[in-house]
């Protein structure tokens, strides 16, 4: 008599054939596994596509709360359940281990050394819990760059990915679908499709000012990027390149478990964002990197998003954020945008008396913007950027 649960059959070859060699899993075949222990009955495969659609990868699956996982079609309490007390289990397990920075002080203070920089190292303790740290492949530079200023022509986020997943470049839908997810986990986080950035992308024309606000935003959104711009790169910065071989042993400090293809992935995906974005060039086994000057408007919306409030702030946080460690941005460079700003009286006021260095912003970030955006003499000669 023939099975009447097929699936019975495939989940004992799954079982087996982990037993016996459990490297040769992927990350799907993994969590269709790890499903079969807690929905009886049913093809598990479909259920571990809708994980990875929603969440991106296997660590984003295991980074979703319980909630989260109970709104994806085909999970059940029980699976949630499971998903969530595994990856409970897993980070109490990390949580033994001295904190990923006391790890890798070591190394950057080594590194520092080499390149004769400060090292950015910041306080041991009493620091705010840092984003879950995840592995980043899916780049998605070209279709950012393409389909952000588009999001500005919709009402909603579920237009905007309605749209997405009809017209981004693949022929699956499956894989739309999932590329869809990427940008809008990255860029659109908190459920807005009228954000700061989308209202920027659809004013600027130069694809250079596009570009690099792009390469600041998604070095938010990917922490083991930023990690490896502020602790990795910008040290490297006095000799002019890092190499592959570097970026993946860096890698490789906060991201111990991962496979030797899948951290080649995360060392390309990190070298085409410095490539295609403007601030570093990818040569073969290098990326060549140099300090050097960006556009007004990129440092408008970065600055912008630095400083969203009004305030009175040092030039030291200009000097030592993201802004400089990040993008490379020149030094004397930086202080003559606050100037240029000034002009524009989106900052109030800049100080450089004896060793106080201050500037006082006036508004929020999207007043800022559209300060600039609607000022009857941006693109005047006038405007001390354009004389440089």
């Amino acid at each position: 008599m023939a099975d009447k649960n097929p699936q019975i059959g495939h989940r004992e070859r799954l079982r087996k054939r982990f037993v016996s060699n459990p490297e040769s899993f992927s990350d799907s075949e993994l969590l269709q596994l790890i499903l079969t222990y807690a929905i009886p009955r049913r093809d598990v495969a479909p259920l571990a596509e809708n994980l990875f659609v929603r969440f991106g990868d296997i660590t984003g699956v295991f980074s979703a709360s319980y909630q989260e996982l109970c709104n994806v079609d085909g999970i059940g309490e029980q699976a949630a359940i499971l998903l969530t007390a595994i990856a409970r289990l897993s980070f109490s397990e990390l949580n033994k281990e001295p904190p990923v920075q006391e790890q890798m002080r070591p190394h950057i203070i080594k590194q520092a050394k080499l390149f004769e920089v400060e090292p950015a190292l910041g306080p041991i303790f009493d620091e705010p819990k840092a984003p879950q740290m995840r592995t980043f492949t899916n780049d998605e530079i070209e279709n950012s760059l393409h389909f952000l200023p588009k999001a500005n022509d919709f009402n909603s986020l579920d237009d905007y990915r309605e749209y997405l997943e009809e017209n981004l470049p693949y022929n699956s839908f499956t894989t739309r679908k999932r590329r869809t997810n990427n940008i809008l986990n990255r860029f659109f986080s908190d459920g807005n499709i009228h954000s700061p950035l989308v209202y920027y992308s659809s004013q600027v024309s130069n694809i250079e000012d596009s570009k690099q606000a792009l390469f600041y935003e998604l070095l938010r959104a990917e922490p083991i990027a930023s990690k490896a711009a502020e602790e990795f790169v910008w040290p490297a910065s006095p000799v002019g390149y890092v190499d592959r071989e570097g970026m993946g042993d860096f890698i490789s400090k906060y991201l111990p478990e991962l496979k030797i293809s899948s951290k080649k992935k995360v060392v390309s995906a990190i070298f085409k964002t410095y490539d295609l974005l403007s601030v570093g060039n990818s040569e073969g086994n290098q990326l060549r990197i140099q300090i050097h000057k960006g556009t007004l408007e990129s440092f408008l919306y970065v600055f912008s998003t630095e400083y969203p409030k009004p305030g009175v702030y040092s030039f030291d946080t200009l000097f030592k954020g993201p802004i400089r460690h990040w993008l490379l941005w020149d030094k004397e460079w930086i202080r003559q945008q606050l100037y240029n700003l000034q002009d524009f009286g989106i900052i109030a006021k800049v100080s450089e008396i004896d060793t106080v260095r201050q500037f006082t912003t006036h508004f929020d970030q999207m007043t800022t913007l559209r300060t600039y955006f609607e000022h009857p003499q941006r693109g005047s000669l006038s405007i001390r950027e354009r004389a440089l």
